[in-house]
């Protein structure tokens, strides 16, 4: 346990230390739990703009040698690593990254779809994915086979709630709170792992009313857990979150977004009280209009793709922030200097006064070495924090 202690104690002192405390005052949503580990803030406002920098699980395995597979299936050694990978990210990544005094559970993308009775593998170096060669739906009447919704032992809920009680017991006696998790994937995301990346679009076409009798049925899950875990917690139901990286222009119509997919997240953001963020990496630009109907949409991802200045015009209507990340590769690896500061000066000059927005650099791993890709993360902070000066 002395590990545990040395790590929680170091953690607090970085929650508790000016540096975050100076960071803090960047953001709108510090005062509010954030309930997954990978932190994303809504800028308090306009202008000052902070910036944020974060590895994906497969950079921070490389610089740590954390055992992803561990990670993912023992609750000690999730927050053994989680506790190295923040005090890491606080002493090497410079940004404005705020730290709060919280502790997370996490399965990755596939959690919500375990539900549902799909097969899990877990991988070496990353994050646990399905069996995508075996579908939970792979013949339409397959639907009828996924059993009732059960928040202990429904897929990974079971496990769920031992790492809860596990990491609760392992902290008690510190000033940390262990977030139970919500559940984070879009119903349509959730609904292409289960039919196959073929089935469910054919379905779009061929079958929509199947399609909905899917979407359906996921959005009904994803409001009993919700409500069974506020139950669980004696807490209100908490504002969703939904990560939508399948939904893009690349794949169907604005219309087809619009009739078959908007209604389900709407239905959800009114269940749950609004949305503090939506979130895909696709080509979103033509569904902007539809998406900013969504009731109580605090924050709008906005991917390496998308159009800024269009993303401005229609979320700038309604106070939803734009948190706006850049491509890991181009933008920040194989950019020079000059393409850096370039890019972020163009994003500053059509964003600065108009919307909240922050810069993101996002999802960064370890394509050739450490020492390599390091050196120019330290790169891009430094440009970005003069783009960025801050207060």
């Amino acid at each position: 346990m002395k590990e545990y202690k040395a790590l929680l104690e170091k953690y607090l002192l970085i929650v508790n230390s000016k540096q975050n405390q100076d960071n803090r005052k960047y953001w709108e949503n510090a005062d509010e739990p954030y309930l997954i580990e990978r932190w994303r803030g809504r800028s308090a406002r306009k202008e000052n703009t902070p910036f944020t920098m974060a590895l994906d699980i497969s950079g921070y395995a490389k610089v740590l040698g954390i055992d992803c597979i561990d990670y993912y299936t023992n609750a000690k050694n999730q927050l053994y690593e989680q506790l190295r990978y923040a005090i890491w990210e606080f002493e090497n990544l410079k940004c404005h990254r705020y730290f709060e005094n919280t502790l997370f559970i996490s399965f990755g993308s596939i959690f919500e779809a375990s539900m549902f009775g799909a097969n899990i593998h877990y991988l070496p170096g990353q994050a646990p994915w399905i069996d995508e060669k075996n579908p939970v739906i792979k013949e339409k009447e397959d639907i009828f086979k996924v059993p009732a919704f059960n928040f202990y032992r429904s897929g990974l809920c079971g496990k769920v709630y031992e790492f809860f009680e596990i990491l609760k017991k392992l902290t008690n006696g510190y000033d940390i709170q262990v977030m139970y998790p919500i559940t984070l994937r879009s119903p349509f995301s959730i609904a292409l792992m289960l039919r196959g990346f073929n089935g469910l679009l054919m379905d779009i076409y061929d079958d929509p009313k199947f399609f909905n009798d899917l979407m359906r049925l996921i959005t009904d899950y994803l409001k009993e857990y919700a409500k069974a875990r506020a139950e669980f917690l004696g807490e209100p139901v908490a504002k969703g979150m939904l990560f939508n990286d399948e939904v893009s222009s690349q794949m169907f119509s604005n219309e087809i977004y619009q009739s078959l997919i908007l209604p389900y997240e709407i239905e959800l953001s009114e269940f749950c009280g609004g949305l503090r963020y939506w979130h895909s990496c696709g080509v979103t630009d033509p569904f902007y209009d539809s998406i900013s109907t969504i009731p109580r949409l605090k924050m709008m991802h906005l991917g390496p793709w998308s159009d800024i200045p269009k993303a401005v015009e229609v979320f700038s209507k309604k106070d939803i922030a734009l948190e706006i990340c850049l491509n890991s590769v181009a933008d920040v690896y194989e950019a020079s200097e000059g393409q850096i500061r370039q890019k972020l000066e163009y994003i500053r000059s059509v964003c600065e006064g108009k919307i909240r927005y922050s810069v993101r650099a996002d999802g960064l791993a370890i394509l050739t070495t450490i020492e390599e890709d390091l050196a120019k993360v330290n790169l891009w902070s430094k440009i970005a924090s003069d783009v960025f000066p801050g207060y």
